[in-house]
């Protein structure tokens, strides 16, 4: 084995605590590392890496002495050598510290071996990532993602028929050939076999739901069940019910036992969807279960084991909701073991032209359409607008063009970047919205694009907010966020009655 290749491998230990020290040298010994030594302070430490610079090391915030853990970190990062902290319960001002020092992975105290071995795995991956795009970004711009515009005039038409549509790119499904989606691609299929926590960032409509289905399906777990969560959907006391189940009896109208989410996905995939909705109670009893991988019914009284692989997403800023007090930190670090951020539709044109050509075959099967493709004045507005739905937007709106034309190619979209006025919505009560437009003018800003996308599906459901089939279901919004919205946005709703 070349040098390299053994620094690779050679990790260090600082840690104060010896007794841990030595459980988790005997850990890697047996995983196949080469401890290169074991530190209990910052000088310490600095003393080994200068001799024998290691591939990595482990790292414990709190040391023996006046500087930490975290004054380390700066000095690993100028070395370019990567770290995982290691930690107890740490108050909210030192978990922040840590997490601008940029750790290639968290461990929370106390951890399973399988832990620990799975998060120094991602931490070398993550890190050789990180090297890899600073190549791409000191060369040639290969790996930045470039705009494409589309043909533009009749003449040109993109259609189902094309070599790209009868082969489309993607990973189990999910389609794209863009720079950024390649990443994430290559993300997801290092994660999916390794069975450990996967915390999916994106706006709503970029496919979070999807990823986690990949994930699964690339999983050891693929055989056992895949079972999913919103967070947002339901209120704090449902899900906790949800989650852990109840005893008969537990509460008002408890009249059976409930199986819970937990016990329902046990030797399979637990997906949280919209986690950063999650109440802090629940919060809480969340993290313990994660930590002792064991829960309780509501109302019982014994605990039952669980092994499930969590699988957690959310659009929110979780960084920001944590400086809120509205996540908890030591949460975010055991659910973000591995982070996959999905990009914008914006982010990646390059895949429009491809996820076009899939929903036109799809749903012009579906729903009997003569539709074959696309006209490329319709694709090229397509290419330039900013998508604040994304792919579900857009999945929407193609849906919606193939199901009104009648003719082979379509050129006359249900467009949300069509000239608009002001913009009156009028609620009549039940849940209904009678929507009034009047006078022209472009919209030009991503607050007027959503805005249209809401109208857009408004009249689609014409003009039904909450319940089966209305416009708060098909954005994948709660009722009351989706009014929220409309107030921010602009849309006046006059209240009669």
């Amino acid at each position: 084995m070349n040098y390299f290749a053994i620094m690779q491998q050679s990790i260090l230990i600082v840690e104060d605590e010896l007794v841990v020290a030595g459980d988790i040298r005997l850990t890697l010994e047996r995983a196949g590392y080469t401890v290169c030594g074991v530190a209990r302070s910052y000088h310490s430490a600095m003393e080994i890496i200068t001799a024998t610079p290691p591939g990595l090391v482990l790292l414990d915030i709190f040391l023996k002495g006046e500087l930490t853990g975290i004054d380390l970190a700066g000095e690993l990062n100028k070395r370019d050598i990567p770290f995982v902290y290691l930690s107890a319960n740490c108050n909210t001002g030192v978990l922040e510290m840590a997490k601008v020092t940029q750790p290639s992975g968290f461990i929370v105290k106390p951890f399973r071996e399988k832990d620990l071995l799975v998060t120094l795995d991602i931490a070398r991956y993550r890190h050789d990532l990180k090297k890899q795009m600073r190549g791409a970004d000191a060369g040639d711009g290969a790996g930045a993602p470039v705009r494409k515009r589309a043909a533009t005039g009749d003449a040109s038409v993109v259609g189902v028929a094309s070599r790209q549509s009868e082969g489309l790119p993607g990973l189990n499904g999910i389609i794209g050939s863009s720079p950024a989606m390649l990443r994430v691609f290559e993300l997801v299929k290092e994660v999916g076999p390794l069975d450990t926590s996967v915390l999916i960032l994106g706006e709503s409509g970029t496919g979070k739901e999807g990823i986690a289905n990949c994930i699964h399906d690339l999983s050891g777990r693929r055989k056992n069940p895949l079972v999913k969560l919103n967070c947002a959907a339901l209120p704090p006391n449902l899900v906790e019910s949800e989650l852990f189940g109840h005893e008969k009896g537990a509460f008002t109208g408890a009249y059976d036992r409930r199986i819970g989410k937990f016990e329902q996905a046990s030797g399979g995939t637990l997906f949280l969807d919209e986690i950063g909705e999650m109440q802090p109670s629940l919060q809480v009893k969340l993290l313990r279960v994660l930590q002792e991988r064991e829960i309780e019914r509501i109302g019982g009284r014994d605990t039952i084991k669980v092994d499930v692989r969590i699988i957690a997403a959310t659009n929110l800023n979780l960084e920001k909701a944590m400086a809120e007090g509205k996540f908890r930190l030591d949460l975010y670090y055991r659910l973000n073991v591995f982070p996959v951020i999905l990009p914008p539709l914006r982010g990646r044109t390059e895949d429009i032209p491809l996820l076009v050509n899939h929903f036109i075959k799809m749903y012009a099967k579906k729903a009997n359409r003569p539709t074959k493709g696309i006209a490329g004045e319709a694709l090229a507005r397509l290419m330039d607008y900013s998508w604040p739905g994304n792919v579900r937007e857009l999945q929407n709106l193609i849906e919606r063009s193939v199901l009104m034309s009648g003719e082979t190619i379509l050129r006359n979209l249900s467009f949300i970047g069509a000239p608009q006025g002001e913009v009156r919505a009028q609620d009549t009560g039940g849940g209904q919205v009678r929507v009034q437009e009047t006078g022209g003018g472009q919209v030009k800003t991503i607050a007027e694009m959503e805005r249209e996308h809401i109208l857009s599906v408004l009249r689609t459901c014409k003009g039904r907010i909450s319940g089966a089939g209305g416009a708060a279901e098909l954005l994948n919004l709660p009722a009351s966020t989706l009014k929220s919205k409309m107030k921010k946005l602009g849309i006046e709703k006059i209240y009669k009655g």
